[in-house]
């Protein structure tokens, strides 16, 4: 039985305590998801206890070894949430709602559903956010105060730039995360077919990303923090493996530097603004 309208979905392997506890602040406090439901694959930080703290809006689960991203998600989504729109996203990713939607994603949803009654799947575009100017260690505990500078050229140093996107799931329908049928890791398959996600200001998706870079002006974006500084770029690439992937690398720990000295780096305060709001 349905008994919410959202959820946000989380594997995590969380290493900084502050920064899981201000993803949840801004998702559940903030933003305004109904629940969340966090998958913890053997955190070196007590992410457990923050997740208490919330009572029944948030539930827990231990995941131990490689955890199979696809496998949880599949399982999760479709036989378990409670919820009627479920996304699934990263710890470095923040979901922002413009004042179109009083930065509520209820009320976004709603409106959505009310407007796109055919619609099973709301893409949701990136937008990389990391220090305007380089950093050897971050001095600001918090993601979101840490990094306002974006640049499309420069992202697209790394895994698509601020093409990718994830999409909310209408729990009315069979999901699959796989690579089965091509990429549909993060617009996943509908009841075995492949069926690409609408997003709000109608970018093209396909296998995942989408054919131009998020726009300036969307009224819905995941703010991607994944450049905190060189030196968590460095562990990250050294120690992190992938959730959907047992094979997968990310060495490359010269790519943060590359983001500065060749590229106009803008600012966008938006998620700021929001947080000291």
């Amino acid at each position: 039985m349905k008994t919410k309208f959202t959820e946000v979905v989380l594997l995590t392997k969380s290493y900084n305590l502050q920064d899981f506890k201000d993803w949840l602040h801004w998702h559940l406090d903030i933003i305004g998801f109904d629940c969340c439901h966090i998958f913890d694959n053997e955190s070196s930080v007590d992410i457990k206890s923050v997740c208490n703290s919330y009572g029944d809006r948030v539930t827990y689960e231990l995941v131990k070894g490689w955890p199979n991203q696809y496998a949880l998600y599949n399982r999760y989504i479709n036989n378990e949430s409670s919820a009627w729109w479920v996304l699934p996203i990263d710890d470095d990713e923040f979901l922002y709602v413009s004042d179109k939607y009083h930065n509520n994603v209820n009320e976004m949803l709603m409106n959505v559903s009310i407007q796109h009654k055919d619609w099973n799947k709301i893409c949701v575009g990136w937008r990389n956010l990391f220090p305007k100017e380089y950093i050897e260690e971050r001095t600001n505990p918090h993601l979101i105060l840490n990094a306002t500078g974006w640049s499309d050229e420069a992202s697209e140093i790394w895994q698509n730039g601020n093409r990718p996107v994830k999409t909310f799931v209408k729990t009315t329908q069979k999901y699959e995360y796989s690579d089965r049928l091509n990429h549909c890791t993060h617009d996943p398959l509908i009841n075995g077919i492949v069926k690409w996600g609408n997003t709000l200001d109608g970018n093209i998706v396909n296998h995942s990303w989408q054919l131009k870079p998020t726009s300036n002006n969307v009224d819905i974006m995941l703010y991607h923090y994944q450049f905190k500084s060189n030196k968590e770029w460095i562990e990250k690439c050294l120690n992190r493996k992938s959730p959907g992937c047992k094979t997968f690398q990310k060495n490359f720990p010269e790519l943060y530097k590359k983001l500065y000295g060749t590229y106009k780096i803008n600012e966008d305060n938006r998620a700021v603004n929001l947080w000291n709001k």
